[in-house]
C-alpha cells in the first residue's frame, strides 16, 4: 500500500468536511476513474455508426429497456464490485 499525500487550502478542507463527505472514499472512486477499463477507444465514425443502431433498436422494440432506478442499482453495483477488487 502506499501513501498520498494531498494539501488543500483551510477553507477547502472545511467546507469538504462540513458537508459530511467522506474525503478518502472520495479519492479512492477518483483515482478509480483514472485506472484503464479494458475497453479501446473508437473512433467517432464507430460512436456514431453505434448510436445509430442503439437508435433504430429503440424504435424497432428490439432494444432491451430497463427502469430508471435498476439502472442506478446495476451501476451501483457495478462500482462497488469495481471499488472491492482493485483497492
Amino acid at each position: 500500500m502506499h501513501t498520498i499525500k494531498l494539501q488543500l487550502d483551510d477553507n477547502l478542507y472545511e467546507d469538504i468536511t462540513q458537508s459530511g463527505i467522506d474525503i478518502k472514499e472520495k479519492f479512492k472512486e477518483f483515482l478509480m476513474d483514472f485506472t484503464d477499463d479494458g475497453y479501446p477507444a473508437i473512433s467517432t465514425e464507430e460512436a456514431k455508426r453505434r448510436v445509430s443502431h442503439a437508435v433504430e433498436s429503440y424504435r424497432d422494440g428490439s432494444m432491451k429497456t430497463v427502469s430508471h432506478n435498476d439502472m442506478w442499482n446495476e451501476i451501483d453495483k457495478h462500482i462497488e464490485n469495481k471499488i472491492e477488487n482493485r483497492i
